[in-house]
């Protein structure tokens, strides 16, 4: 009688937890962001990569998080934030080449000369850089908050900056005459192909 007793409590008690087990692995479950998230651009997905700077291009990965009913405000937001990254990264190089080029020129003037030509320089970076395009634009999974991450990529031609900063700077009157355009061309071109973004890590 006892033996009986013991093995219908063993039983009671192997139920429950077995019971316990189900219910605490479909919470987790549901919880999940990527496990039990549905993506409404297909069932797998696989975060893009961060693509380096290379020798013809500045590049830039932006992303954004909000509402999946917000797609189109996702995508302007991480275009923003590559494009806010791409600027500092063509800011950072121009800024250090222009010092570099005043002492490989040597001028004398100085500071007021290189301000004249950082002022110009960052006009055309910011011009370039609001005109840039997303491209492969990616969506994580809807989390369970129904929101999902937004990645975009963007890239910028070094030699095509080159080419429009020193056109620019050479068109200032007081500029003109401490350099040549095509000499100043050629050292930012060759300058901007030397950065990269690991560089400053």
């Amino acid at each position: 009688m006892k033996t009986k007793q013991i093995l219908c409590t063993l039983t009671l008690i192997a139920g429950i937890a077995g019971l316990m087990t189900s219910c605490a692995s479909k919470k987790v479950q549901q919880s999940s962001g990527a496990a039990g998230a549905v993506n409404p651009f297909g069932a797998m997905f696989t975060p893009p990569g961060f693509e380096p700077d290379t020798d013809e291009y500045f590049t830039a990965l932006g992303t954004s998080y909000g509402s999946r009913n917000t797609i189109d405000v996702l995508q302007e937001a991480a275009l923003t934030n590559a494009q806010n990254i791409v600027r500092q990264k063509m800011q950072h190089a121009y800024k250090g080449l222009i010092a570099d080029y005043s002492k490989y020129i040597a001028n004398e003037n100085g500071s007021n000369t290189n301000s004249k030509m950082e002022r110009a320089g960052d006009q055309i970076i910011d011009v370039i850089v609001n005109d840039t395009k997303a491209q492969n634009i990616q969506f994580s999974p809807v989390d369970e908050k129904g929101n999902m991450d937004c990645f975009v990529n963007i890239r910028v031609n070094k030699k095509q900056l080159a080419e429009k900063i020193s056109k620019a700077v050479s068109e200032d009157e007081e500029l003109k005459i401490r350099f040549e355009e095509k000499q100043f061309r050629e050292y930012m071109e060759n300058k901007f192909k030397e950065y990269k973004e690991e560089q400053k890590q």
